[in-house]
């Protein structure tokens, strides 16, 4: 029989000859001895009709022995397989404690670290509070004392002010007389109207009014 040279065929193929290959040829025919087999469909051989096979003779003290050599071959096979599934078995439990500690001790480090972080963020916030709370305190003194300042300067200004006028409409002893002659003979005439414009209109007594109020707000401004 002829097989083509493949991977498949070498390994198919019990007895192979020696082929010198070409470098040109892809495919290279082998010679290869193939016993057939008979059909499934062909009756049984005319030699083989009427054949029945003898059974094979059993030695009693063979068998006997025999039977014991399985069973202890059975029992040993038995508990090295036992022994090994409680070497894995023992094995896979180490490796899952040594996971355990492993991930426990990932997990302890881990939040060693978060706790460390945490504390580095919560002293950076108290430092940048204490000083948020300097700054307020600062610029809240310092507006104290500047609305401070600033009432010292207009008490001093009205007290300025006050004694100004007080000097303008102050009375010596000597003229005390006269101004309260003047201050008796003086009139004062408050029977007037003021129109919108700011007009003044008099009263009972003209002379009285000057010709002109005092400026005021008109509604037309306002609105």
């Amino acid at each position: 029989m002829l097989c083509p040279i493949t991977l498949r065929n070498f390994v198919k193929c019990g007895s192979v000859q020696r082929v010198f290959l070409d470098s040109g040829v892809k495919q290279v025919p082998l010679v290869n001895s193939v016993r057939f087999r008979k059909p499934r469909w062909l009756p049984i051989a005319k030699s083989k009709e009427f054949y029945v096979r003898k059974p094979t003779p059993i030695v009693p003290e063979e068998a006997e022995e025999l039977y014991l050599r399985y069973s202890k071959y059975r029992a040993d096979v038995a508990s090295i397989r036992l022994f090994l599934k409680e070497q894995l078995s023992q094995k896979s439990v180490n490796l899952m404690e040594e996971q355990e500690k492993d991930d426990a001790a990932d997990l302890k480090l881990m939040e060693e670290q978060v706790k460390e972080y945490n504390n580095q963020v919560a002293s950076l916030r108290q430092k940048r509070q204490e000083q948020e709370i300097l700054a307020e305190q600062e610029r809240i003194e310092k507006a104290v004392r500047k609305q401070q300042d600033e009432r010292l300067q207009r008490s001093l200004q009205a007290e300025k002010k006050l004694e100004q006028n007080k000097a303008a409409q102050f009375i010596p002893l000597e003229n005390l007389d006269e101004a309260i002659e003047t201050m008796l003979d003086s009139r004062s005439d408050y029977n007037y109207a003021v129109t919108n414009s700011g007009e003044l209109i008099p009263g009972e007594y003209p002379d009285l009014a000057s010709n002109k109020a005092p400026p005021r707000t008109k509604m037309s401004d306002v609105s």
